[in-house]
Parts: C-alpha cells; sequence; structure tokens
C-alpha cells in the first residue's frame, strides 16, 4: 500500500502528480493543521482491520456502469483522493465503512463522474439491501419496495395488459402472488423475504416494457434476483428437470389430480412428456412456429407426443386368395379360424401399433374383417365373441386412447376388391350375412352394458349409414338396434358420407395394412384472427399468415418424424418402419397433415354480430371464410408438396384453450361471443364448423347447415344433435338418421345426450 503520510513539508512530489496539489482535487476541506492519514477501518461488526485504499478502486471499477470511462488508474486515483479526503475528516480516527462510502460518493460527483457516483450508490444500496436480508430486517425494505413499486410502476401497470404463459398453455394476468407462493413451496423461503423477490421481479418486468411473459423467463428473472441477493441454496432448490423440481416431487409422489393412483410406470409417463414437450417448442418447431402457439394462435397437437404419429386406421383380412376359391375351400379353411384367435391377433397388433401413434386407431371394416372367424358361430357364440372383445378394448383403455371401430351393413367400397376378389358368390353370401349378424350382436352386446350395466370406456364405435339399411327389412332391424345403443350408450357415431379409395391388401394372409394415416393437426383460432385483424379485409391477410404458419409447422413436423422413420436406423420408429416397409400407407406423399378450424360461428358473430336476424348472413360468412382457408392451404400445400386438407376441430379442449387464452387477452369478448358451457362453467368456443345450441333450429336445419359447411372440408366433421332422451325412441332416431342421410351432406352425425331435456 503506498503510504499517504504528508507531515514532511515542503512536498516533495511535483504539482502536476497525485497529490494535495492535483487540479481535480480542490475539495472544499476546513482549514486545520494537517491531519494523520487513515490507518484502520472499523466494520460493521465492531472489528478493526488495516485501511486498504486497494478495495475502495475495486469497489469503484465493479460499480461502474457499462461503458463508463473508468479504468483501473483513474480509479487507482479516486482511491487516493478519497484516502486524503478522510484524512482530513477524522483527523487518525479510524473510519466507518459509511464515512469510507460517503467519501466516495463526494470525490466522484467533485471529480466530474456523476455518472459513476450514481451506479456507485446504487450499488452501496444494494449491498445494505443484502445485509439487511441476512439480518431478517425486512418490513421497513419491504414498505420501501412498495413505495417504489406504485410511483414507479403502478401507473404502468394499469397500462399494459401483462399476462403470464403458463406451462398448461393458458394465458392468465400477471400475479406477483404467484411468486411468493412458488417460492414458499419450492425453497420454504419466508412469505417477507419472498414478497421482497417479487417486487423486485416486477418492478424489472415494468421496467421492460414486457407485456406477455412465459413462466420459463420469470424463473429465470427470479433465479437471478436470488443470487444477486446472495441466495444460492434458495435457488438450488428451485432447478428444473423438464418440470421445477418442486412439481417433479409431487407427481413423483402421487401428490397431483393426474398422478392420484398411479403407478409408477404413469409418473414415468408424465414426466417424461413434458420434457418431450419443451424439446418440441424449443428444436422441432421454429420460433415463429412456437410463438403462434403459446399466444394462442393456433394450437399444436400432440407435443408431449412429438415423436408419434398422430392416427390412422387398421384393416386385418385373412386375405381370400388364401383360402382360395370355391364354398368347400372357404368352409374348410373358416373352420380353422376360431373366433378367440382374431381377439389376441388384433390385440397383439393394436399393443405393437398404439405406440408410435397418440391418437385413437380404429379397425376399418371391423364386421367384415372378423366374418371369417365367426362364421360358423351361433347367436350364443356371436354375443360371447362381441363381448370379449369389448372387454379388452375397455381393459385396454385404461391406461391407452380408446380403440375405434367401424361397423358397415355392405362391404366398404375401400374393401370391395380385397374381400370379394377370387370368391364365388355363394360363399361372399355366407360372409356377408355373418357380418352382419355380427353387426347387430356387437350393438345388442354394447347397448347391454358392463357387469353392473354400466358404460363401456371402449371401444367407440362408428356405424356407416348406407342405403341398404333403409330399403330392405332386414337393414331396417339393424338401423333400428344402432338407434336403440346409441340412445342408451354414449360412444356410437353415425358416418353418412365418406370418400374412400379401394385398398388393395398383400396377397399374403392374414395381415394388416393402414388407411388414411394422419401425421399431425394443426388447429386455427378463428375467433382470435377476426379479433387482431379488426376489419373484413384485414380478415383475409390474417387468414392468409396464420394459414402459412400451419402449414410451415406441418412441414417442421414431416422433417422430424421423417428422421426417424428410417428402416436401416436405430430411432424409435425405425422398427415401426422397418414392419411396414415397402407398404405404400406409410409413405410421405400418402401422409395427411389435418389444419382444423375452430371457432367459426364466433368469427362470424365478431363481424356480423349474435342477432337471430343475421343468422342467413353469417352462414354465408363462414361458407366464404371456409371457401378462403381451402383454397389458401391447397396453394400454399402445393408449394411445400404436402397434403394439408382442411378440417374442423372435434377437440373440446382446444376450444377451451383458445377461448380462455383470447378471454384473457381482450375480456370484452367473453360477454360478447365465448360461450360458457353450462355443466362445467367453463368459457368455449364452438368447436369446428358447428353451431350453437338454438332452440330455433330443429336438427335437420342444424343438419342441414352445418352438412353444407362441412361440404367445404377435406377431413371428417361431426355435427352434434340434441337428443330428448325420455321422450325419443329408435324408431324417432331412426326416421331422422334416414332423413339426414338422404336429405342433407352431413358427413357424420353425433347425439348430445349430456344437452338432452
Amino acid at each position: 500500500m503506498m503510504d499517504d503520510t504528508q507531515g514532511k513539508l515542503p512536498f516533495e512530489k511535483a504539482n502536476d502528480e497525485e497529490g494535495m496539489f492535483d487540479a481535480q482535487l480542490t475539495l472544499p476541506l476546513p482549514s486545520m493543521p494537517w491531519a494523520e492519514p487513515v490507518r484502520e477501518i472499523m466494520k460493521r461488526d465492531g472489528r478493526r482491520e488495516p485501511f486498504d485504499r486497494t478495495k475502495i478502486a475495486q469497489a469503484i471499477l465493479k460499480a461502474a456502469p457499462e461503458g463508463a470511462l473508468m479504468e483501473s488508474g483513474m480509479a487507482d486515483s479516486i482511491a487516493s483522493a478519497v484516502s486524503i479526503f478522510l484524512s482530513k475528516q477524522i483527523n487518525g480516527r479510524p473510519a466507518t465503512a459509511d464515512q469510507v462510502s460517503d467519501a466516495v460518493e463526494r470525490v466522484l460527483i467533485h471529480m466530474s463522474q456523476a455518472e459513476v457516483a450514481l451506479a456507485y450508490a446504487r450499488y452501496r444500496d444494494r449491498r445494505a439491501r443484502i445485509r439487511r436480508l441476512r439480518k431478517g430486517d425486512m418490513r421497513v425494505l419491504l414498505s420501501e419496495l412498495e413505495e417504489a413499486r406504485h410511483e414507479r410502476g403502478a401507473a404502468l401497470a394499469r397500462d399494459l395488459a401483462l399476462h403470464v404463459q403458463t406451462s398448461q398453455d393458458r394465458l392468465v394476468e400477471w400475479d406477483r402472488s404467484r411468486i411468493v407462493a412458488a417460492l414458499q413451496l419450492e425453497t420454504g423461503m419466508e412469505a417477507a423475504l419472498a414478497s421482497i423477490i417479487a417486487a423486485e421481479v416486477e418492478r424489472q418486468i415494468q421496467s421492460a416494457g414486457i407485456t406477455v411473459l412465459t413462466a420459463s423467463l420469470i424463473r429465470e428473472l427470479v433465479g437471478a434476483k436470488l443470487i444477486e441477493h446472495g441466495l444460492a441454496e434458495e435457488n438450488e432448490l428451485r432447478r428444473r428437470l423438464g418440470v421445477p423440481l418442486y412439481d417433479a416431487s409431487r407427481i413423483i409422489r402421487g401428490c397431483t389430480p393426474e398422478t392420484l393412483y398411479a403407478t409408477p410406470h404413469d409418473t414415468d409417463t408424465i414426466l417424461a412428456r413434458a420434457v418431450k414437450k419443451e424439446y418440441a417448442l424449443a428444436e422441432v418447431f421454429s420460433a415463429p412456429v412456437t410463438q403462434a402457439h403459446l399466444l394462442g394462435q393456433i394450437h399444436l397437437n400432440d407435443l408431449e407426443c412429438v415423436d408419434r404419429l398422430h392416427e390412422g386406421e387398421l384393416v386385418y383380412l385373412d386375405s381370400p386368395e388364401r383360402r382360395g376359391s370355391g364354398e368347400e375351400a372357404s368352409v374348410q379353411h373358416a373352420g380353422d379360424l376360431v373366433p378367440a384367435d382374431l381377439i389376441s391377433r388384433l390385440m397383439r397388433l393394436y399393443d405393437c401399433t398404439q405406440d408410435y401413434f397418440r391418437g385413437q386407431l380404429a379397425w376399418h371394416g371391423f364386421n367384415f374383417m372378423a366374418a371369417p372367424f365367426v362364421l360358423k358361430a351361433d347367436d350364443r357364440q356371436m354375443r360371447a365373441f362381441c363381448r370379449n372383445f369389448i372387454l379388452e378394448c375397455a381393459h385396454r383403455a385404461a391406461s391407452r386412447e380408446p380403440m375405434r371401430i367401424s361397423l358397415h351393413w355392405s362391404v366398404p367400397t375401400s374393401l370391395t376388391d380385397s374381400f370379394k376378389g377370387g370368391m364365388d358368390p355363394e360363399p361372399y353370401k355366407a360372409l356377408e350375412s355373418a357380418a352382419r349378424r355380427l353387426f347387430v350382436a356387437m350393438l345388442e352386446v354394447y347397448r347391454a352394458g358392463d357387469a353392473r350395466e354400466g358404460d363401456f370406456s371402449a371401444p367407440l364405435v362408428d356405424v356407416h349409414l348406407e342405403q341398404g339399411l333403409f330399403q330392405a327389412f332386414e337393414g331396417n332391424a339393424g338401423l333400428l338396434q344402432a338407434a336403440r345403443a346409441a340412445l342408451e350408450r354414449p360412444g356410437i357415431r353415425f358416418i353418412m358420407k365418406e370418400d374412400m379409395e379401394p385398398l388393395t391388401m398383400p396377397k399374403a394372409g392374414g395381415t394388416m395394412e393402414f388407411r388414411d394415416i394422419v401425421w399431425h393437426r394443426v388447429a386455427l383460432n378463428l375467433p382470435r384472427a377476426a379479433v387482431s385483424a379488426g376489419n373484413e379485409e384485414a380478415l383475409w391477410n390474417e387468414l392468409e399468415r396464420i394459414c402459412q404458419i400451419a402449414v410451415r409447422a406441418h412441414v417442421e413436423k414431416r422433417q422430424f418424424i421423417e428422421s426417424m422413420l428410417y428402416p436401416e436406423g436405430c430411432s424409435p420408429l425405425a422398427v415401426f418402419a422397418r414392419s411396414l416397409q415397402g407398404r405404400k400407407s406409410l409413405a410421405v406423399e400418402k401422409a395427411l397433415f389435418m389444419v382444423d378450424v375452430d371457432g367459426l360461428y364466433e368469427c362470424a358473430e365478431i363481424f356480423l354480430g349474435s342477432g337471430q336476424a343475421l343468422f342467413v348472413k353469417r352462414v354465408q360468412f363462414m361458407q366464404e371464410v371456409l371457401e378462403y382457408l381451402r383454397t389458401t392451404l391447397k396453394r400454399l400445400s402445393e408449394i411445400e408438396s404436402i397434403s394439408c386438407p382442411l378440417s374442423a376441430n372435434i377437440n373440446p379442449e382446444i376450444s377451451k384453450r383458445f377461448a380462455s387464452v383470447d378471454a384473457g387477452l381482450y375480456p370484452s369478448l367473453v360477454d360478447a361471443v365465448i360461450k360458457m358451457k353450462e355443466d362445467t362453467q367453463t368459457l368455449a368456443y364452438t368447436s369446428g364448423v358447428a353451431l350453437p345450441f338454438c332452440s330455433a333450429l330443429n336438427p335437420m336445419e342444424i343438419a342441414r347447415v352445418e352438412g353444407d359447411l362441412q361440404q367445404k372440408l377435406g377431413g371428417r366433421a361431426f355435427t352434434r344433435i340434441p337428443m330428448p332422451l325420455q321422450n325419443a325412441s329408435e324408431t324417432t332416431l331412426g326416421d331422422l338418421l334416414k332423413k339426414v342421410f338422404l336429405q342433407t351432406n352431413c358427413r357424420a352425425l353425433l347425439l348430445d345426450r349430456i344437452a338432452a331435456t
């Protein structure tokens, strides 16, 4: 350390060197005899330490703001000036820490270093706060922070619509108390200390002018504040393992609703999906796509299962070529086919295949697929087969997506060549008769319910309506059986019209094939597009923009899945690719990437109002929107060489998410167009292209209007019909189904049993 003793006069140093006669050090010192230099400093805890001028220089450099002209030489000069100033003030007594800090500020100001002086004052204040936190003295500090918050941030908080995007893909209003609660839960921190951290984070956010935050960004800001306050141990307790450490602990211990009575395997799945979801948003999809999803402009399906396909239909047939031709060969082979064999084969195939799909898998033409196995079964054996199959499906639905089957009265057009090929008329009629008996038996068993007469959780049943069900007495009996089951049990849907390309099965018998594999789905939030646009002319530009984002999302998902479908590779999808190697169904050019519309009716209401007098204009506007979306997607898809049919969202959770996010951003929408579901008291848009339930429209009118809208779609859409169960009969429903089938363009119909009164 340099010796600051200046008792030997006259001074030996030149006037242009550092010392009392430096021009910058003309300080207003009192006139007194020359004082002794500072030799000791009194710490706050009463200890004495030798005075070290280099520590002052280091503190000045540390406090200097970025970009300030402050180098080590200048800091040493200022520290020397502080030493001389103190020697005049305290006259040989030990200097206190506050006296040193006051001297630093005064010297900096007198040396024209006002910016550094202000930064040093903030540095000094921050150090003081850390000391007070460690001592537990928080009440005064908390009140100071509250006062600063009201003075500097209250007006800003009123003007800015500050929202937070949660990990559940919801946009909620900013609430500082959530940070306090999270800190208390995750670290065990006292409420007062947590309130201080939260208040400082809020002040930082307000200063930055941010309006939309993510949960991860808030965690980073809170972590930085904890480190700044010397609370590194507490910050360690907030580590993330895909989810926050506290949440991971609750999931593993079964303390969350989704893990109540869960197995360790279930908690494995929940934690793994949380990691995959973050990976998908960070790596698979680009920043514009991710941002559009988080803001609720679009919805990316299956983020937690980003490495899977979405859904598809399976076909399994014992090929006619393998059975041979002629009645004798067919019957002889049928005797070797046991119904239980089919159930075991289908379940093994389903278990192996479901791992590669996130959504439902369906057995296409199930009753015709099973006909060779039940050809000689009597009615009792037929019902036993149906019951065993349903129980197997229900058992798997406890841990997987529910299986779906389709029932046809006549052989599906997609299977005509495969099913009839090589067969004489007589044995084919025998198999068709068995398939129709199975059609009726499956619906009878499904209608009877489980052992407690409750509903089966699976399979979901799609009954395909066709002319044969309405033209013959036998067909009418099948229709009435389907109507009875639909009135008494959920899970039955009626498919009116469906385009099905012929499917040629390989000549090797007993094999499986896919049809209509959907790789991915993206939903469009049409009410948000309407609100963002503000006028009809701008709406078309906004629809163009979100269509571009949706197609881009599909291209990115396709690239990711393609990279994992290499049969010779070792990725999780390589085994699946090898099992279907050479099949056209898994070819990229056959892949479907659906773009689902949601809230179409609310989109029309935003522009045209909700009065019944404007209903016709709203429907016309809805058709114009669908036509524009259809042509836009077709054009964009051709550019990217990808198939992106326009479809309708049928997932009510997506409609709820869109409505919840929009209600947070645009509260006026809650009273204007967002619907409140009476049974759950949750906000939601009207799903897909559907109309809201309205007493002014009867079921036929609903089916007619929605059917015309569905004509614009390339994918399946469902019309929900409210049915008063206590007054309805199978005959009434059968007549309605016949009228809807013959007189409307409705593609599929589902009874809304919950809304029935």
